[in-house]
């Protein structure tokens, strides 16, 4: 093995263990969390949050939300966002 590869492998084994300690929140969710609709609006406006996160503390994601249901209505939302805006784009 050599020098390189040891290095490379330290390097790695060192970002595992501290992956290792990373922690999640809790999964308490408020009864008032995002759900689906929420989700599909963030996704909707997520365009213009990007550009706006630049310049204030906007944040393009709500947490905490309601789970996966949010995060469908979010990825369909952006998804759905994103091929307009290719769309204009592709078209002027």
């Amino acid at each position: 093995m050599t020098r390189l590869d040891k290095k490379s492998l330290l390097v790695f084994t060192l970002i595992v263990v501290l992956a290792g300690c990373a922690t999640q929140p809790v999964n308490e969710y408020p009864a008032d969390a995002p759900g689906f609709f929420s989700g599909l609006w963030h996704g909707l406006v997520l365009p213009i949050s990007i550009v706006f996160s630049f310049f204030g503390e906007i944040r393009i994601y709500a947490f905490p939300n309601s789970g996966w249901f949010y995060d469908l209505g979010f990825v369909i939302g952006a998804g759905f966002s994103i091929l307009m805006t290719l769309a204009v784009v592709a078209e002027s």
